[in-house]
């Protein structure tokens, strides 16, 4: 057996190596020049967009969605630059989600809408579920 196979510890190197790559992501990425403040106004919005849209107030729905337009574009291009490719998809599902409630909200098609506003908050909750710092949970 090659000597980088054998057991370390009771685990092989492979295992290791599996383990390591594992990892949480965060640990390889800094992320203390994020905007916090507009992580805040994206939270608080999250939670009004789907209930302004149910109640047929376009004009609210639509605000809500350019904050979290603009919002899921500005995640895009830090995580772009953090070269964190996951954070980047799952922002592109974002500006196609909030895009497609626009388009749907103009339209008057308030329930479609409704609908697909409830997917941009588990896409939120799959970027938090990998980069979030966890104290900030």
């Amino acid at each position: 057996m090659s000597d980088r196979f054998k057991p370390v510890h009771g685990f092989s190197v492979v295992a290791l190596v599996a383990l390591a790559s594992s990892a949480p992501v965060l640990a390889a990425i800094d992320l203390r020049d994020y905007d916090n403040d507009l992580m805040r106004d994206l939270d608080k919005t999250i939670k009004y967009f789907e209930p302004d849209i149910t109640a047929k107030n376009a004009d609210a729905a639509k605000e809500d969605a350019q904050i979290l337009l603009d919002g899921f574009k500005y995640t895009e291009n830090y995580f772009s630059k953090k070269n964190a490719e996951d954070a980047v998809e799952i922002s592109r599902k974002g500006v196609k989600v909030i895009s497609d409630v626009i388009a749907r909200v103009d339209g008057g098609d308030f329930d479609a809408a409704a609908a697909a506003a409830r997917e941009a908050p588990q896409l939120c909750k799959s970027c938090h579920d990998l980069y979030k710092p966890r104290l900030a949970r």
